[in-house]
C-alpha cells in the first residue's frame, strides 16, 4: 500500500558541487520543476548488481519558478525507480496532475542485487494544483515494468510500453481524478527475429505525437522505430491501433525518443548497447541522434525518412527539445565507474545539438563535462534561457549527495550557442533521475 509522509518536506535551493560559485538564483522560467528520485540502490549497482542500503524513501520533488533565494521544494513519498528510460514522469495538458510510472518495486528485506527487485506494474496519479500540498489520488495496474508514460494531446489517455508478453502497450484514460480501465494491446505486423532476447516483440519507449493520435514506439533489440495510428471508440476509449507508415531502422538500440514541438520530427537517441556488447552497455560505441520525418497525414501511401543524424559522448540516455524546436539537449552518462588510466573512462557531460524544423538536419555544438554519476534527465526552461539536468549522485562519501543542476543557455549573435554552468543547484532526495518542467 501506497503510504503518503504525514507532512510536505521542503528544502532551499544551495550551490552543491558546481564549478561555478552561483551569486543569485538564475532567472529559470517556466511554473515549476518535477523531479523524481529513486532511494533503493546506488549508483554503481548498474555496475557490480549491489543495491547497498536502502538510502530513503521514493520521492517526487516539486521546485516552484521562477528560483528565489529561498526556492523551496514540497517532496512526496511516489514509489518509482531508475532502473527505466529517463520518462516515468509525465504531466497533464494543464499541468496539475503528475504521473508517475514504477518500473520496479521497492527494495525489500533481503534485497541484496538489482535482480532481486521485483518488477512494478503500477501507474500513480499525483493531484499538484496546490504545489505546497501534492497528494496522491489514484493508481492503476497497467503491465509489467512500464517502461515510461507519454500524454495524449488533450490529456485523456496514457500510453506506456510494456514488458508484458503479447500484450505490452498499454493505453489508460484519465478524467476527473481517476484512471479508467487499462486497454492493453499486441503489436499484430511483428514477427519473432529468434536470436533476439524476448524475439525484439517488446518495446523500449512509446511517445504521444504532440498534436495528432499517433505514437511513436521504438523497439531498441530490433533498431527500429515504429508509428502507429490510435482507434477509439464513440466515447473515446481506445480500442487499437493500425501501423502508421513503414517501420524505420534507426542507428543501433535506439532507447527513446522526441517528437518535435510541430510534430513533423522525431528524434531518437541510439546508445549503441546490446546483446553483442560487452556487459550490454561497457564500452559501447559513443551514442547517436536520428533524426525522421514524418509522412503527411493526408498521404494515402505514408512513408517516414530518416533526415540527420548527430554523434554523441556514450550513454546519452536523457534528450530533450528546446521550446523554439531550434537546440536538443543530452545528458550522457559517461563511464566514471572506470578508473582515469583504463580505456573508455569519461565523466559525465551535456551535450548541445542545433536542429534544424525545417529539414531536419542536427549538428553538434559541443559537449560539457559535469560533475555527478549516473546523471538523467534534463528539460529546457520556457523560454530556453537555462535547462535543468538531474544527478543520481555526487562523488564522495555516504551518504551521497542528489540535486538538480542548472545550467544557462549562452547565446551571442553570430555564434553558436553554449552551455555555462551556474553554481546553482536543488537538493533532492537519494537518487534524482527524471524529470520534466511545467510552463
Amino acid at each position: 500500500m501506497l503510504r503518503i509522509l504525514p507532512a510536505v518536506l521542503f528544502f532551499a535551493a544551495v550551490p552543491l558541487m558546481a564549478p561555478v560559485q552561483a551569486q543569485q538564483p538564475p532567472g529559470f522560467d517556466g511554473r515549476y520543476i518535477a523531479a523524481i528520485s529513486d532511494g533503493d540502490m546506488r549508483a554503481y549497482a548498474y555496475i557490480d548488481g549491489r543495491l547497498g542500503p536502502r538510502r530513503g524513501p521514493d520521492e517526487l520533488a516539486l521546485v516552484a519558478l521562477p528560483l528565489a533565494g529561498e526556492a523551496t521544494a514540497a517532496r512526496i513519498e511516489v514509489p518509482n525507480t531508475v532502473i527505466n528510460p529517463v520518462y516515468s514522469i509525465a504531466a497533464s495538458p494543464d499541468g496539475n496532475t503528475i504521473f508517475v510510472a514504477e518500473t520496479h518495486t521497492g527494495q525489500e528485506a533481503g534485497d541484496e542485487t538489482i535482480g532481486d527487485l521485483q518488477a512494478g506494474t503500477t501507474l500513480r496519479a499525483i493531484d499538484v494544483s496546490d504545489l505546497s500540498a501534492p497528494k496522491v489520488v489514484d493508481s492503476v495496474d497497467v503491465g509489467t515494468r512500464p517502461m515510461g508514460v507519454s500524454v495524449s494531446p488533450d490529456g485523456r489517455t496514457l500510453v506506456l510500453a510494456t514488458k508484458t508478453p503479447d500484450t505490452p502497450l498499454t493505453f489508460v484514460t484519465f478524467a476527473e481524478g481517476a484512471f479508467g480501465t487499462p486497454v492493453q494491446l499486441g503489436f499484430e505486423t511483428l514477427t519473432k527475429i529468434p536470436e533476439l532476447p524476448d524475439g525484439g516483440m517488446l518495446p523500449h519507449h512509446a511517445e504521444w505525437h504532440p498534436s495528432a493520435d499517433i505514437v511513436a514506439v521504438t523497439f531498441a533489440l530490433r533498431n527500429q522505430l515504429r508509428f502507429y495510428s490510435v482507434e477509439r471508440d464513440a466515447s473515446g476509449v481506445v480500442t487499437g491501433m493500425a501501423l502508421w507508415g513503414n517501420p524505420v531502422v534507426t542507428s543501433k538500440w535506439p532507447m527513446s525518443g522526441k517528437f518535435s514541438g510541430d510534430g513533423r520530427h522525431f528524434v531518437t537517441n541510439d546508445l549503441k548497447w546490446g546483446p553483442d556488447v560487452e556487459g550490454f552497455y561497457v564500452n559501447a560505441p559513443g551514442s547517436e541522434l536520428t533524426s525522421v520525418r514524418l509522412a503527411r497525414p493526408e498521404e494515402t501511401e505514408p512513408r517516414h525518412i530518416v533526415v540527420g543524424g548527430a554523434p554523441l559522448p556514450r550513454h546519452a540516455e536523457s534528450i530533450a527539445f528546446s521550446n523554439a524546436g531550434d537546440l536538443i539537449a543530452t545528458l550522457n552518462i559517461g563511464q566514471t565507474w572506470l578508473s582515469e588510466d583504463e580505456p573508455g573512462h569519461s565523466l559525465s557531460s551535456l551535450s548541445l545539438v542545433a536542429f534544424d524544423p525545417e529539414s531536419g538536419q542536427m549538428r553538434s555544438l559541443g559537449d560539457w563535462e559535469m560533475p555527478g554519476i549516473l546523471p538523467e534527465g534534463v528539460a529546457f526552461d520556457a523560454d530556453d534561457s537555462h535547462l535543468v539536468a538531474g544527478i543520481f549522485e555526487y562523488e564522495g562519501p555516504e551518504p551521497r549527495a542528489s540535486a538538480l543542476e542548472i545550467w544557462q543557455v549562452k547565446r551571442h549573435p553570430g555564434r553558436d550557442p553554449r552551455l555555462v554552468p551556474t553554481g546553482f543547484a536543488i537538493p533532492t532526495g537519494p537518487g534524482a533521475h527524471s524529470l520534466i518542467v511545467v510552463n
